[in-house]
């Protein structure tokens, strides 16, 4: 009987198969008997998985206002029922065109696609996002109005489990355009907020690399290619992120070693430079977009990977930076303060390795922590890793473990009110208040009290000492950061709401400042508020909030940082 059952299942397949068969070909003979049509833009959007997404996006591509297109949707060896999905779509409406083939990532789906498109422009979706109604409009206009290679829009990230959407300005800061090498650096390195000129890839033998990180591979060599980059500075494009079996987001170690992910990406950029002739004129900036992306995979992976795995994955991170650009430092760093300090460390010519980082934490803390056993969760899994590093004590022991040359300071958490836990005390910082601590706290000292302003002297005296005899290699700069009193762009900014609480916190701040440098002659001091632009982004995308400030005065600081300590 099972044989019987087994005989009927596959004669059912096979009949199901050839349907399918039949009904792509008649599908495409449809398609090509319009084939003199002049088709101006070509949306490719790969497929596979995603059944409960591909209606939304290409709900969103055929309602839109401007209809002289095709779709291609090269179906990727999906398993979930999407491939009949992207045949009921062909057959609904005349545009769209169906490729089907097995499983081999989306940048072979892509190439396909740029191999089978007609149009003059390309445009890559992601099958599980979506684009407002005018977005081919908006991007065409304004490739003919400019004559330009590239044209790209702002986005919505979308977070999958919460539905929140957070504005990303992908070509510029505070409303200032990047030039070509920070846009290369700094710029948003997605294709599916573009429209191409085919012939940039076709004339330049461009492809996209089937590797981790895919997009690296090419996104900075198009924008050095392109004759000219414009900017649409309004968010036409919906990036879904955080769904979990989401194609694009996966690593394929088939073709890489995990404990390289995105080298290979960066490799092939780079080799991609030296073929077109390249190289040497954007050394310099190819040095810094590398050690920015590889500090961008570290801060992914921080969290994601065990401990082991993570220190191959930096370790192989290093070689290949060391291996690429001989000349360039790798001076390995330890960062305590606020978070806004990572990010002006990430403008320094070098390679920032978040598990070096101490956030939300007080030299109180450090110099008197909790014993007890405490249990502590936070949505945010980067706070939460924080936290437990103040609860069990690792400062000092990542000390020992990575021997960095420089210890980078400022005092923006020494704000925070202390939670006393028997002998120790922790933070009360953002983080400590939206965790689930199971703690027992005997009470809470103000920051404002004369307490704690004594305990914190004198756990400044201790902290000093204890880094200039255990650890007399290492050299202390204070980077000398305070609240921003403003927020805004450029062109204009205005005072936040509680300034005379951020005065008051600023007075404590400086008062801290001045004592930190005085208890050893040998710290060297960065006075970053002196900086042009002292001032929070608006738009930041996490939130405008007082202790974050703009990238235009992170990279200020960050070069006198780099003046300073002679990088």
């Amino acid at each position: 009987m099972l044989n019987i059952f087994n005989l009927i299942l596959c004669g059912w397949r096979f009949i199901k198969h050839m349907e399918l068969k039949t009904k792509q070909h008649c599908k495409i003979t449809r398609t090509e008997l319009q084939s003199n049509r002049n088709v101006l833009i070509s949306v490719v959007i790969p497929v596979y998985n995603v059944y409960e997404w591909i209606d939304l996006c290409l709900e969103s591509v055929i309602n839109q206002t401007f209809d002289n297109f095709e779709v291609i949707l090269i179906n990727d060896g999906s398993t979930d029922g999407s491939d009949l999905k992207c045949i009921q779509w062909a057959e609904r409406d005349s545009r769209i065109r169906v490729i089907h083939k097995i499983n081999e990532g989306p940048s072979v789906a892509r190439n396909i696609g740029i191999q089978e498109a007609r149009g003059k422009y390309l445009v890559f979706i992601d099958s599980d996002d979506w684009v407002d109604k005018s977005y081919l409009e908006t991007m065409y206009n304004r490739v003919i109005a400019t004559n330009a290679d590239l044209v790209e829009c702002d986005v919505y990230r979308v977070n999958n489990e919460t539905g929140i959407e957070t504005y990303r300005v992908c070509s510029g800061v505070m409303g200032q355009d990047y030039t070509l090498e920070d846009h290369m650096k700094y710029g948003y390195t997605a294709m599916w907020k573009c429209l191409i000129k085919k012939d940039l890839f076709t004339r330049n033998e461009i492809k996209f690399a089937d590797c981790h990180s895919e997009a690296r591979a090419i996104y900075p060599l198009l924008l050095a290619l392109a004759n000219r980059i414009e900017n649409v500075h309004a968010p036409l494009y919906h990036y879904r992120i955080f769904r979990k079996d989401s194609l694009t987001a996966k690593p394929r170690p088939h073709h890489e070693d995990v404990n390289a992910i995105g080298i290979l990406a960066l490799e092939l950029l780079i080799q991609g430079f030296q073929k077109c002739g390249l190289y040497q004129r954007y050394k310099d900036t190819l040095q810094q977009l590398v050690q920015l992306k590889l500090t961008d995979l570290l801060a992914v992976f921080f969290y994601r990977k065990e401990y082991k795995d993570y220190q191959q994955l930096r370790e192989n991170y290093y070689t290949f930076v060391s291996k690429t650009f001989p000349d360039i430092s790798q001076m390995r760093y330890i960062t305590v303060g606020g978070y806004n300090l990572n990010r002006i460390l990430m403008h320094m010519n070098l390679l920032q390795d978040p598990y070096c980082r101490f956030n939300f934490s007080s030299f109180i803390s450090l110099m008197h922590p909790v014993k007890e056993k405490i249990l502590c969760k936070h949505k945010n899994r980067y706070r939460e890793m924080m936290l437990k590093r103040e609860i069990q004590n690792q400062f000092w022991n990542i000390l020992n473990e990575m021997k960095p040359k420089y210890l980078f300071i400022d005092l923006i958490e020494e704000r925070f009110d202390l939670v006393v836990c028997g002998e120790g005390y922790l933070t009360k910082s953002d983080a400590f208040d939206g965790a689930e601590c199971c703690i027992d706290p005997v009470y809470t000292i103000a920051r404002t009290t004369q307490e704690c302003e004594n305990l914190w002297k004198q756990s400044c005296k201790q902290f000093i000492n204890r880094i200039k005899t255990s650890f007399p290699f290492i050299r202390i700069v204070l980077v000398k950061n305070y609240l921003s009193e403003k927020k805004g762009d450029i062109n204009s900014q205005q005072y936040f709401e509680n300034l005379e609480e951020i005065r008051q916190i600023n007075h404590i701040l400086e008062e801290y400042y001045q004592f930190f440098a005085g208890c050893d002659k040998e710290i060297q001091v960065v006075e970053a508020s002196e900086c042009d632009y002292y001032f929070t982004d608006a738009q930041y995308e996490y939130g405008a909030i007082p202790s974050h400030l703009n990238e235009l005065v992170n990279q200020k600081i960050a070069g006198l940082i780099e003046r300073s300590i002679g990088i």
